[in-house]
């Protein structure tokens, strides 16, 4: 220890603050706070503690400052902006979500627009975020501008061209297009007050509005304005029924939990408003390693509602935090209300709690590359690179459809596990849609899945294939996206060259068939193709059997069935002794005499 270290250690004051350790370059190496700066600073250089953390940083540490400040919670404040300010090696920092884009409305404009900004500036606008998933967050949008028709276009006056005229999102029902209606200013405005609402979650407080504003216009006999409010209520509906009940209180909570893995830790909040969940965000935090779990847990709850802009009114976590009650007045503080902090141990919360954990450590080995322990193939990792995914496609389903000429129609679902197949996921469906049109058929076969994913009765995939071309692609989209799903990756493999097609692309992706991604998407879609055929056969054989016996007087329906179930087939049948037919339930001598002669004759409906 430096003299001159020692003389600042032997003045520090007896008040609350903030200490800023210092290497001998000058740069800050770390940032802590304090309710009593001398007793504080003293401990650390007591030479008491044998963590090899806090061992490292003292025999760094030649110089230090301190920031005295009125209150422990103002220590706390400051002591986020400089860490954020100056990235301290030794303080744990949360990854930097500047690259995170945020919802941008500007409410400072006569009429707002909605822009996606990495940038978060005090210019009057209200800002949202931010998301991690950005493909997610663009379609949702394309899909609210239909509830919300917003202008899409730059600058502070609506319009496009030099002449600031309307555009095709105006013909298309996306904007109100106050570039050449002033007289929908109001109701403008109203819309873009409606979507920061809405991203706020309050969603019902919206429907509330819409259908106040319906009645009002129609009361007035203006139909087509009554018409636009109707529709966007029952959007709005539409998306809310897709969203799962999960707090039985209905009140707004964040359920934050984290995993770690070395000197990184991946952390998730599920936001709940409602009593539906309506986001997760993922949040990586560097420089865990050698530090307890609650200090963590302190560092992500302080570094992720420092940029937050609304806060709810419970946060459960899945460890306690140091400085619990410090950190919980600094909330409630910056949220304007009371913030309950709590760790749910049994209950409702408890177990959403868990979930948040088990989507952390899904996160973390996303990120690694593992599942279960196992080391993926290369193909999915070569998946991943080809078709620009955040992760290898852990999770892949494949469907396919089998009919001819449109009779007895059926489509299977085929799992691909860590690049395994996985048998007991596999699922088949018997198609309602009528006629050989294979597009209307896998958009219906997805959109029934889409519906069980949506309900959490099955997990979300990583990659959705078809067995097929440009349209069956397109049409597995359009199912995805009317059950919100839109941002699940959906690529096809066409079965003549063997081409991937990817929505987007005008051309189809073509590689060797040597190549680890192909031979694992050909495999895959073989067997859903082979599933498919299979399950085709066995419908179309049982509906010849049940054909060939029908006309034979004295069988019907239930004696047909009961043969079938005795025999499986009608060559069983015909080598089968009158002793062995009469033991069928219900085969009486008569009957098993006309089955007898209908069988050796070939005749009655009985022929091959």
């Amino acid at each position: 220890m430096t003299s001159e270290l020692r003389r600042k250690l032997g003045s520090i004051p007896r008040r609350p603050g903030v200490y800023l350790m210092k290497d001998r370059t000058g740069r800050i190496i770390y940032v802590g706070k304090a309710k009593r700066l001398d007793l504080r600073l003293r401990s650390h250089f007591s030479g008491a503690s044998d963590h090899p953390k806090q061992i490292a940083m003292i025999h760094k540490t030649v110089d230090l400052d301190v920031i005295a400040t009125d209150t422990e919670v103002d220590a706390l404040i400051l002591e986020m902006t400089l860490i954020k300010e100056k990235r301290p090696v030794y303080n744990i920092n949360l990854k930097d979500d500047k690259r995170f884009p945020f919802v941008k409305v500007t409410m400072q404009e006569e009429f707002p627009q909605i822009v996606l900004t990495r940038r978060v500036k005090a210019d009057g606008a209200r800002y949202f975020g931010p998301y991690t998933d950005v493909g997610a967050l663009r379609q949702s949008l394309r899909n609210l501008r239909t509830i919300f028709p917003l202008r899409s276009c730059p600058g502070d006056r609506p319009g496009r061209g030099p002449g600031r005229r309307e555009c095709l999102d105006y013909y298309i029902h996306r904007c109100l297009a106050p570039c050449i209606k002033p007289e929908l200013a109001a109701e403008y405005r109203a819309a873009a007050e409606a979507f920061c609402l809405f991203l706020s979650g309050g969603a019902e407080a919206v429907i509330a509005r819409l259908k106040a504003d319906m009645d009002s216009h129609a009361g007035r006999l203006e139909f087509e304005a009554a018409t636009r409010r109707r529709d966007q209520i029952r959007l709005i509906e539409r998306m809310q029924r897709r969203q799962r009940m999960v707090d039985v209180q209905q009140r707004d909570t964040d359920l934050m939990a984290f995993t770690r893995s070395g000197d990184l830790a991946f952390g998730v909040v599920l936001q709940i408003r409602d009593g539906r969940v309506i986001g997760k965000e993922r949040r990586t935090l560097k420089g865990v390693a050698h530090t307890e779990d609650a200090e963590v847990m302190a560092a992500f709850l302080l570094q992720h509602y420092d940029r937050a802009e609304l806060l709810p009114a419970q946060v459960a976590v899945s460890t306690k935090p140091i400085d619990e009650s410090l950190i919980r007045d600094w909330m409630t503080r910056r949220a304007g209300h009371h913030v309950t902090l709590m760790v749910p141990k049994k209950g409702p919360l408890a177990h959403l709690v868990r979930l948040a954990l088990s989507n952390a450590r899904l996160d973390m080995e996303g990120a690694q590359g593992i599942r279960t322990g196992k080391e993926l193939p290369a193909g999915l990792y070569e998946l991943q690179i080809l078709l620009d995914l955040e992760a290898p496609p852990v999770r892949i389903e494949c469907f396919d459809i089998s009919n001819i000429q449109g009779t007895h129609p059926v489509a299977s679902l085929v799992m691909m596990i860590a690049g395994r197949l996985s048998r007991a996921d596999y699922r088949r469906y018997r198609m309602a849609t009528p006629g050989p049109d294979d597009f209307a058929m896998m958009r219906e076969v997805v959109g029934r899945r889409a519906r069980r994913v949506v309900l959490g009765e099955f997990e979300s995939p990583d990659l959705i294939l078809i067995d097929g071309g440009v349209g069956q692609v397109n049409a597995a989209r359009e199912a995805l996206a009317s059950e919100g799903l839109g941002h699940l990756p959906v690529i096809g493999l066409a079965k003549r060259q063997e081409e991937i097609i990817v929505p987007g692309q005008s051309t189809p992706i073509r590689l060797p068939r040597n190549h680890e991604a192909l031979k694992l998407l050909i495999q895959l879609r073989d067997e859903a193709h082979r599933f498919a055929v299979t399950y085709h056969r066995s419908r179309r054989g049982k509906a010849a059997l049940r054909s060939r016996l029908e006309g034979i007087p004295g069988i019907g329906a239930e004696r047909r069935l009961a043969l079938l179930s005795h025999f499986g087939s009608v060559d069983a049948m015909r080598v089968a002794t009158a002793a062995d037919l009469a033991r069928v339930p219900g085969m009486g001598p008569a009957t098993v005499r006309r089955l007898l002669e209908a069988l050796e004759s070939g005749g009655d409906g009985v022929a091959a």
